[in-house]
């Protein structure tokens, strides 16, 4: 059986054979452009590993990552609605939309709404083991190429990893239903799921309506808009809602009416694990502001696990030496730039991270390819990042001033304040008397003196009141609940210090 990178010239010894096939086919592309032909041909696993490897710049050149985010499977239908016997006769008019990884995607019609139906394969897609063996041996054969980092165990281990999530539709459905009902505004919108039609192997889901992703980034008019949305959007799942898309394909997003993002088909949803939610986004925060120290800090704590500063210190060894040579894209975001060096520094390592991390940096990479080439000068990633740090700001302090902790710490703070209020009267009372006495020992001159001197520090304490009466009046406005009471009860004491300054500057 002749191998799939032989057709191409892709390995030593096609190279050296003067067939007529790569005679004729060789020499007229380019190495990439081959090495993608060569995967999308094949089709099956090496189709779905072709797109696995998309976006990752630890193991290939910038030249691969474009191509291979072109590659599409080529698969007949293969499991229809009907062939199933809980929803065959409650839905119609059912039409194939794409073939997802492990499962098929229809579009139908379930009393009168329009829904879309995910129809998974058996046995995740139907590979079994023997396949991915196969798979591995073909690999292997690429061992002494420019593409040799792709045949490794890691790699191998990492892809089976990213298939289980696209098979897994309860992980799916669970995550599609926390969704629905999200308590704070964001731009991006989900579908709910239909309870009546769920089964084992059929995720049904109500059908969203908009303008297509694509269409919008190919108009010259609107690329610019829209590309700001869909990396508000990947952002915001990300850094705000705690998950990844596995897939990041533009074609499975639309844009709504409302202005939000929302999904023509939902993709494989990967969670990002609750005790790394810091770590990744302060690794994103560094690398936007060039804080490379910073940036490999956080790399290293996700990755390393008990020694995180010699693997830091590692990683800024490997960048120093990467960066005279890598000069991607002239037109990519300075952000996306940024990363793909920080991944290729790691990938000089032998560090395993993990399978989320990976999706993050390929979806940061899936925009910058995105960007339109006639603005280069914009980071779309910088610039989307802002309103979702204010959308995670937002639900940070509203989620800390809903739970009972807060309220028990407002109100121990409103003790605690009160008591302090209490010591300062106290100590008030004493500077007092001490003043009185120095004033009876001491001549009329230094009384003068110690009076204006009072009368200048009441001044200056008494607009600092105003000012902290005049905030806290201003919160108490504009708030609600545990925090409003706060407020009044800060403004209250305010007022109450600067009745007290002022009578005593005369």
């Amino acid at each position: 059986m002749q191998s799939p990178w032989d057709k191409y010239g892709l390995t030593a010894s096609a190279a050296t054979r003067k067939s007529a096939a790569s005679q004729g086919r060789t020499p007229s592309l380019p190495r990439p452009n081959r090495f993608r032909l060569a995967l999308e041909e094949s089709g099956g696993l090496f189709t779905l590993f072709g797109q696995f490897l998309s976006g990752r710049a630890d193991l290939l050149p910038g030249p691969y990552l474009a191509l291979l985010r072109t590659v599409r499977i080529q698969r007949e239908e293969m499991t229809s609605p009907s062939s199933l016997p809980e929803i065959r006769d409650r839905i119609v008019q059912a039409e194939w939309v794409r073939s997802a990884p492990c499962s098929e995607v229809y579009a139908a019609t379930f009393q009168d709404r329009p829904i879309m139906a995910e129809v998974f394969l058996p046995e995740a897609g139907g590979y079994t083991n023997s396949d991915f063996h196969g798979l591995e041996r073909q690999l292997s054969l690429l061992k002494n190429s420019p593409e040799a980092s792709v045949a490794t165990p890691a790699v191998l281990e990492q892809f089976r990893e990213w298939l289980a999530f696209q098979a897994d539709v309860d992980r799916k459905r669970g995550m599609l239903r926390n969704l629905a009902d999200i308590p704070f505004p964001c731009v991006s919108r989900f579908p709910r799921v239909i309870p009546d039609l769920q089964s084992t192997r059929c995720l049904v889901y109500e059908r969203m309506e908009g303008s297509p992703l694509p269409e919008a980034l190919e108009d010259a008019a609107r690329s610019g808009h829209a590309l700001d949305l869909w990396a508000e959007c990947l952002l915001e799942q990300s850094l705000l809602l705690s998950f990844l898309d596995a897939d990041a394909q533009p074609s499975n997003y639309l844009l709504l009416p409302d202005g939000g993002v929302g999904f023509r088909t939902l993709p494989a949803l990967v969670p990002v694990p609750v005790e790394w939610h810091g770590e990744l986004l302060q690794y994103l925060t560094s690398a936007i502001a060039g804080n490379s120290h910073r940036a490999m800090q956080m790399l290293s704590r996700i990755c390393a696990g008990a020694n995180p500063y010699a693997v830091e210190r590692m990683l800024l060894e490997r960048l120093s030496a990467l960066q005279p040579e890598l000069r991607i894209q002239s037109v990519a975001p300075a952000s996306v730039v940024t990363l793909q060096n920080y991944w290729r520094a790691l990938g000089q390592t032998s560090l395993k991270p993990p399978l989320f991390l990976h999706l993050f940096q390929r979806n940061l990479s899936v925009l910058g390819q995105a960007a339109p080439p006639q603005t280069p000068q914009s980071d779309v990633i910088s610039e989307s990042l802002w309103p979702v740090l204010g959308r995670l700001l937002q639900f940070r302090i509203g989620d800390v001033l809903s739970s009972d902790k807060s309220q028990e710490w407002l109100a121990n703070s409103g003790l605690f304040l009160l008591t302090a209020v209490r010591q300062v009267a106290v100590l008030l009372e004493h500077v007092r008397d001490n003043d009185l006495a120095l004033e009876i020992e001491s001549s009329p001159e230094d009384g003068r003196e110690r009076r204006r001197n009072r009368r200048v520090a009441s001044v200056i304490h008494s607009g600092i009141g105003l000012v902290l009466f005049l905030f806290s009046l201003r919160m108490a406005q504009q708030s609600s609940g545990s925090l409003q009471m706060a407020a009044t009860t800060a403004a209250a004491l305010c007022a109450v210090a600067v009745f007290i300054l002022v009578a005593r500057i005369d």
